[in-house]
């Protein structure tokens, strides 16, 4: 596993996706999770990511007990109000702010290396990041925010990026290039965790059309994954092939090709973590895939454009 580092903190090039742990949006075994926990430790993975909302805490509080006593640097995110039961609904009023985050450090059992707010509007950014600014080194070493999921995505990260916030998440792949390339140009020199990489499984070799209702990848249109799937076939698996890469190691080379602190990863079973953290071996994708993916992009993006949010 190989490192970068950005503003001080160090982390593993593959981040690992605390969704698949205790929540729903998965279903993953506890067992199974914890399984997975253990080997990304013993693959040199030191980013865990996280937030309160999945599993209405059981993520944080599972995490919190298997990584107890481990150097690693933990993320967390709040904005979801979940603690009066029914549907999770979006807040970032410092008294919400404040609560959410002591809530989050009990169950974790420690201060986060990382606090972001979840998926805030870029009006929610600008009204609360002097406060959230504030509470750096109270809440946690680093504040940002997790970006989506808003269509203005680019609007929300430059409000971010111009208050100051340290880290900003969001999603970039080879099939959402936008606003990902835009961000990481503006926001060299902060934390810039790159997410869904494989876009809901379409850049990987396991891809299927349809997933089960409580899968939060079920809110991609049926149609806008078999028709990107067919672009993936005809175009990206045969320079994946080309390079003797699995399609899911290349779907993660391409983010690493890129200024990123770390791509957080959705891994499911233990073939899946340790294919994706094998990209992590220091050789980006040669400059003439880079270009020819890049060509892909401004051939087919507006026909790409515009999925529902990946949410996690």
């Amino acid at each position: 596993m190989r490192y970068r580092e950005s503003m001080g903190l160090r982390l593993s090039e593959i981040g690992f996706g605390g969704w698949v742990v205790g929540s729903d949006l998965y279903r993953v075994d506890d067992d199974v999770a914890r399984a997975l926990v253990k080997r990304a430790l013993d693959l040199g993975i030191n980013f865990f990511d996280t937030a309160d909302v999945y599993g209405r805490g059981r993520s944080e509080a599972l995490l919190g007990e298997w990584l107890r006593g481990h150097d690693v640097v933990i993320s967390t995110k709040v904005g979801y109000d979940f603690y009066g039961g029914g549907r999770p609904a979006r807040r970032f009023d410092p008294r919400y702010l404040e609560m959410a985050v002591s809530r989050s450090a009990e169950r974790l059992g420690r201060r986060p290396n990382i606090l972001m707010l979840h998926n805030p509007p870029a009006g929610a950014v600008r009204e609360v990041a002097g406060y959230v600014l504030s509470r750096r080194g109270v809440w946690a070493d680093y504040v940002g925010a997790a970006l989506g999921p808003e269509v203005d995505v680019l609007e929300e990260g430059i409000a971010a990026l111009e208050a100051g916030l340290d880290a900003l998440m969001f999603v970039f792949n080879i099939l959402e290039q936008e606003p990902g390339l835009e961000l990481i140009r503006r926001g060299a020199g902060r934390i810039l965790l790159a997410r869904v990489p494989h876009a809901s499984d379409v850049l990987t070799d396991s891809f299927k059309p349809e997933f089960p209702p409580e899968d939060h990848r079920s809110l991609r249109p049926r149609e806008w994954l078999v028709k990107a799937r067919r672009l993936v076939e005809a175009e990206i698996a045969p320079l994946a092939r080309e390079l003797g890469l699995s399609l899911g190691q290349y779907a993660v080379k391409f983010v690493l090709s890129f200024p990123v602190t770390s791509v957080v990863v959705t891994a499911t079973s233990l073939e899946e973590l340790e294919e994706y953290a094998s990209a992590s071996d220091g050789k980006p994708l040669p400059r003439d895939h880079l270009e020819r993916i890049g060509e892909f992009w401004a051939k087919y993006r507006e026909v790409l454009q515009s999925p529902p949010p990946a949410l996690a």
